[in-house]
């Protein structure tokens, strides 16, 4: 029989190899399941439920599977237990009740659930994106202590029931491809480093002027049909335009 888990912290980095050495190749958040696909060397492979990524996680962050179903769509929210209190993260998967058990303490959500799906859809998704100003970049994150492009991409849109996959370069085969002159908030831009045409970043039109993304922080940048200048000349060059609302 198949074991499965749920995070109960903030976020678990997930490595490339049984190794706490090992590259962080992605990360789960608080709420999400997993399947444990086996363990070596105090390590568990595990498969994501959310988005099926494949990494190992530190076998003494396992805890037994919990169903929570609500989603997680302000930047973080606290959770308190007594003298204890745990950050929940967006894009995390919370139990509608408010409380959860937690190493046998009973913790209660601090903050009252706010959903914002009642505003228009883009204006939600581009409120919510630009609260993650400065958040630093991090290979493999997935939330506000750190993330990376294609994490900033899923959990804006996670947060608002919309599941994109993991990765950049499964996030460009979504939607729809538009041209430029076409393109409205909310679509993702697809970048490659100027040298090159194989995509390897992406960010999330505000308007045809301006984009956000995560790059050595969440930020707002100027964009040209060519691409993200700075003084020194292209960074990233424009490969395509996806839109996925």
């Amino acid at each position: 029989m198949e074991q499965k888990g749920t995070c109960l912290q903030t976020y678990i980095p997930m490595r490339s190899e049984p190794s706490p050495a090992a590259e962080m190749v992605s990360s789960i958040v608080f709420g999400e399941s997993y399947t444990v696909l086996q363990s070596k060397q105090g390590f568990l492979e595990i498969e994501t439920d959310y988005d099926h990524y494949k990494g190992w996680i530190s076998a003494n962050t396992f805890e037994p599977y919990q169903a929570f179903n609500a989603v997680c769509d302000a930047l973080f929210l606290e959770a308190k237990s007594n003298h204890e209190f745990l950050l929940i993260p967006c894009g995390a998967i919370l139990p509608e009740s408010g409380s959860f058990e937690r190493h046998g303490k009973t913790f209660k959500l601090a903050n009252d659930l706010k959903p914002t799906h009642h505003l228009p859809l883009s204006f939600s998704l581009q409120s919510l994106a630009q609260k993650f100003l400065n958040v630093p970049y991090l290979w493999g994150g997935r939330c506000f202590m750190g993330i990376d492009c294609s994490g900033f991409i899923q959990m804006v849109f996670k947060a608002h029931n919309i599941a994109l996959p993991r990765d950049t370069s499964q996030q460009i085969n979504c939607g729809k491809a538009v041209e430029y002159a076409q393109a409205k908030p909310c679509d993702l831009v697809f970048f490659s480093k100027p040298e090159t045409d194989k995509v390897s970043h992406v960010g999330l039109l505000l308007d045809k002027h301006k984009i956000i993304h995560a790059s050595g922080v969440v930020k707002i940048d100027d964009l040209s049909p060519n691409g993200i200048q700075s003084e020194q000349g292209l960074i990233y060059k424009t490969v395509a335009i996806r839109s996925v609302i």
